[in-house]
């Protein structure tokens, strides 16, 4: 019974449209007609030019884009050089020449912030970093993302997106070495020997072949002038973008099940093959189907509001990078799109704003996070967002941010980065709630907290996490995502609870795992945030939600900002019973000191003190682990945590130490945690009696009760407490 109602509630998540869709697809591949469909035009035979583009010579194609004929972001890419050494300055020239340096040395990017020996031109088929091989030969509709062969087939399929062209094609701008098309038109010719059409695992992903198009139309149009770029170059990779193209048409019911960011990279895939490529035979095929389907996803997938139904920033700005490319290739090529389709990006960069802190560019690494950074056409590290936030407001027609290397993106798709008026630097961004995304507090210290209401399969199991930041800080942070593809426990694990910034309750997520990356019994929250008067910005939320409600128990929560002071956090669980109940905090590994009674921890953030008091209001275990192991106290009596704790993933792959502070306890409910982050010195924490105080130069500032309250003295003490929402 517990399976069956299992596999209908998986069935109710995908819904009946993209259940059909999905068993279509697998019903295909099951079947053998896909794999007999990739054998009728398997090998480069099939994708002669005569074949696909009748009457088009390869000389033909290399001319119209040498003389200006086939319009692109940019007419030559050496004539950006002037701006963008201007942009980066003489150090981040330097940086931009060793990053291509390295590359051709066979150091190789990886989602954003790795590198891998890989050998250039790379080895295509070879696990990087397990050193475990897949089959050319093996064909991609009998394969699988992860295998004990070859591991995460990720990090085969990495260096096949062809992004390291970019690095590329910005050393060639600034210096003018023929050295990089060469060793770029080197790699394409290998790839192609090495995977023909259809025939191999590097094929395996619609995706991957639209990220392939638009990496491979990127260097074709900024090589073009280079002598290494000859017709049977340019032939040979028409061809490739032919065939992928054709690749991807043919799974888009697999994409379409997934509702997600695949559908939107295929759909911009086949537009952007259709609108440069209009020689090819299929092409307005190709570009009427990519714009059908540009328009369907955006409007499925984006919220009016602008939240991706993904939930995740990082796949946030991967969507808008393609919206981006999308809208002003358009624009160059005097190409319609839906109005809707604008409408969309705007909303979905306006709410994308909202959560890039001010200080750093950084994000919080909220939701599911592969490592996906398709456009690097700027010096940054994979977690500052200003590239795409400075091109969206140039394309978009929004506030510039201030000049920076960040604005250098805008500039290769041919667009100013500073048409628009820059912000002020006291400006602050929108704050109203979009989608359960409530934000707390200034440009100097704020929050994230997370309580929505789902309508759409959920991919982490996260209500009511916070993150907090401090002086371009994330001092609570997400763990990130690490790996999708995992031994166990490291199989897409950071999406559980426990590893959140909120309560666990018996050791169980918040909703039940369906499959790797499917939750079912959706745990649904609500919340509201409350702004003094005459002000912009809210300082404090309360909400709850039900996912423990096959329990009995609710968790309820409210955050208050103290400004000038720090933040407190009360947690109250409600309830009958006896329960395990954990609150974790996932920190910076940064030198800290920690004072017993009452538990302080106090974090060295380069001279600065924060510091951390969490309190129960039952006998509690206060633990503080690192990763994966319980440093504080030394004596570890019972395993009470997982080794998942105590860790943080800064992009796809990477794993790092972290601190998580624990409090746990078991107890009858309710039960109430109160975390107290102090930002100020001046400030301190004090007790008396059931009252905990916050005074700041010997002034009192703020006071909470602290005992476990029943339902009803709860509402009447926050409804005391409280500004209404002006």
């Amino acid at each position: 019974m517990g399976k069956l109602n299992t596999m209908l509630q998986v069935g109710r998540a995908f819904g009946a449209r993209d259940g059909i869709l999905r068993l279509g697809y697998e019903l295909r591949r099951g079947s053998g007609f896909m794999s007999w469909r990739m054998r009728s035009v398997k090998g480069w035979d099939s994708w002669e030019l005569e074949r696909i583009a009748s009457g088009m010579t390869a000389e033909d194609l290399l001319t119209a884009r040498r003389n200006g004929a086939r319009a692109f972001f940019f007419d030559d890419a050496r004539r950006l050089a002037p701006d963008i050494k201007r942009i980066l300055g003489s150090a981040g020239e330097e940086s931009v020449l060793r990053e291509a340096e390295r590359i051709l040395a066979g150091e190789l990017p990886f989602f954003g912030d790795l590198h891998f020996t890989c050998g250039f031109p790379p080895q295509w088929f070879r696990n990087p970093v397990t050193g475990q091989s897949v089959s050319p030969q093996q064909p991609w509709t009998q394969m699988r993302f992860a295998s004990p062969i070859y591991g995460d087939l990720k990090f085969i399929l990495e260096p096949s997106r062809f992004l390291f062209v970019y690095p590329l094609v910005r050393a060639y701008a600034i210096s003018g070495d023929e050295g990089f098309p060469q060793v770029f038109w080197s790699a394409m010719e290998d790839w192609a020997r090495q995977s023909p059409p259809m025939s191999g695992p590097l094929w395996i992903c619609g995706q991957e072949c639209s990220l392939r198009i638009l990496a491979w139309s990127f260097a074709l149009h900024a090589f073009i002038h280079s002598p290494a770029t000859n017709t049977e170059r340019v032939g040979l990779l028409i061809s490739m973008i032919a065939a992928h193209a054709w690749r991807i048409a043919q799974t888009l019911g697999y994409a379409r099940s997934q509702r997600s960011n695949h559908l939107i990279s295929e759909a911009v895939g086949l537009w952007t093959a259709g609108t440069l490529y209009p020689e090819l035979q299929e092409s307005e095929a190709w570009q009427n189907l990519g714009n059908q389907l540009l328009h369907e996803a955006a409007l499925d997938q984006i919220t009016p509001d602008g939240v991706s139904h993904q939930h995740s920033f990082n796949y946030q700005r991967m969507i808008l990078y393609l919206l981006l490319w999308t809208l002003r290739l358009a624009e160059i090529t005097k190409t319609p799109l839906h109005h809707e389709l604008r409408e969309r990006a705007e909303a979905a960069y306006d709410f994308l704003c909202c959560w890039v802190d001010p200080v750093s560019g950084c994000a919080p690494k909220y939701g599911s996070d592969d490592g996906s950074l398709i456009l690097p056409l700027a010096q940054a590290s994979y977690r500052d967002f200003r590239s795409v936030v400075q091109l969206g407001a140039a394309v978009l027609g929004r506030s510039a941010l201030q000049p920076g290397p960040w604005d250098e993106a805008a500039l290769w798709l041919g667009v100013n980065p500073h048409l628009a008026v820059a912000k002020k630097t006291d400006a602050i961004p929108q704050r109203g709630v979009k989608a359960g995304y409530f934000r707390l507090g200034d440009n100097t210290s704020w929050a994230m907290v997370r309580a929505g209401c789902y309508t759409r399969r959920p991919f982490q199991a996260d209500q009511l996490h916070v993150d907090l930041w401090w002086q371009g800080i994330n001092l609570a942070r997400d763990a990130g995502t690490y790996l999708y593809n995992g031994p166990a426990p490291w199989n897409n694990a950071f999406a559980g609870t426990s590893v959140h910034n909120t309560i666990t309750v018996d050791g169980r997520d918040q909703m039940r795992r369906g499959g790797r990356f499917l939750w079912v019994d959706w745990a649904q929250a609500s919340g509201r945030q409350y702004f003094p008067p005459r002000q912009s910005y809210a300082t404090r939320f309360e909400g709850e939600h039900d996912g423990y409600r096959h329990l009995g128990i609710k968790h309820r929560r409210s955050v208050e900002w103290l400004p000038d002071a720090g933040w407190i956090v009360v947690d109250d669980v409600e309830g009958l019973g006896m329960h395990d109940l954990s609150l974790q905090w996932l920190t910076p590994d940064f030198p800290y000191e920690i004072c017993e009674s009452p538990f302080e921890v106090a974090f060295d953030t380069s001279g600065s003190h924060i510091r951390w008091n969490i309190l129960c209001s039952t006998p509690s275990k206060l633990v503080v682990i690192r990763a994966g192991k319980q440093i504080w106290p030394t004596k570890n009596d019972n395993a009470i945590f997982t080794q998942l704790l105590g860790w943080e993933a800064p992009t796809y792959g990477v794993l790092q130490p972290a601190i998580s502070l624990l409090c746990l306890t078991r107890s009858r409910l309710p039960v109430r945690f109160a975390t107290v982050v102090l930002t100020n010195a001046r400030c301190r924490m004090e007790a008396e009696e059931a009252q905990l105080i916050i005074v700041r130069n010997k002034r009192e500032i703020h006071r909470v009760e602290f005992s476990a309250l029943t339902e009803r003295s709860l509402a009447a003490e926050l409804s005391a407490v409280s500004v209404p929402q002006a």
